[in-house]
């Protein structure tokens, strides 16, 4: 990678100082081992151009993530969707709509475990079989991988290396996963921090709703900073399929 890597920010008063410490212990660790693996593992992507991508973990659902595409083609933006492949086999269809729309479908492991707590062929496993069931829906197996929870150390990743695949994970939290986060601090996280090549974590899994209330805002707000939301391949400027 020939850009620098960014910190990654995000906060909430919502949780303790004591668990903050811990997400920004587990941000430092992340940051240096994407800095270690510059060419498989993404926090980012370059900053010489005012581009962002909005991503969106933990679909496809019944409800929320259509409604994610509803506000996205609205606003002509293509999204970047890490699908789980439990889900994936719940709708199927949801997962064809937001190809035909022209959002990125992409890898979020078959059904979401701490990879570092696996074995290296469990991984493979967790990628393998949900790219073949991508594949199956919509014809193209993604290049692009997010380990749940951004949790990789140097076995899992080499796990991941042999399915060819490259690791994403963002530069920016909008801590949407809280419950009982206040939706301004969403907005806020995401808004502030914006800079060149961030990368934003988003969700439109079942019941992740927060995110509803505030991306159309987040748009809105972006727009306004002159900033272009583009997918994760016009970003990294890297196929995001195989």
């Amino acid at each position: 990678m020939r850009y620098a890597t960014y910190e990654i920010l995000g906060s909430t008063s919502k949780i303790s100082a004591a668990q903050m410490l811990d997400i920004i212990k587990w941000r430092k660790y992340i940051v240096q081992f994407a800095k270690n693996h510059s060419e498989e593992v993404f926090i980012n992507g370059p900053a010489a151009e005012k581009k962002i991508s909005l991503t969106f973990d933990d679909g496809p659902d019944s409800s929320v993530t259509p409604a994610v595409l509803g506000i996205l083609n609205k606003n002509n933006i293509k999204g970047s969707f890490f699908f789980v492949g439990t889900q994936i086999n719940y709708f199927p269809g949801v997962v064809k709509t937001a190809y035909a729309d022209g959002h990125l479908i992409l890898n979020h492991s078959w059904d979401h475990p701490f990879f570092t707590k696996i074995n290296s062929q469990s991984i493979k496993d967790e990628v393998i079989r949900t790219e073949n069931r991508i594949q199956a829906i919509i014809g193209r197996k993604p290049a692009l991988l997010r380990p749940p929870y951004g949790d990789l150390d140097e076995k899992a990743l080499a796990a991941v290396n042999t399915t060819n695949n490259k690791a994403v994970i963002w530069s920016i939290d909008s801590m949407d996963w809280l419950n009982g986060i206040d939706r301004k601090n969403i907005v806020d996280n995401v808004v502030n921090n914006a800079r060149p090549g961030d990368i934003v974590l988003m969700h439109s899994g079942v019941g992740q709703r927060a995110v509803l209330d505030v991306l159309q805002i987040i748009i809105n707000e972006l727009n306004k900073k002159k900033f272009k939301i583009v997918d994760l391949g016009e970003l990294l400027n890297i196929n995001p399929y195989k």
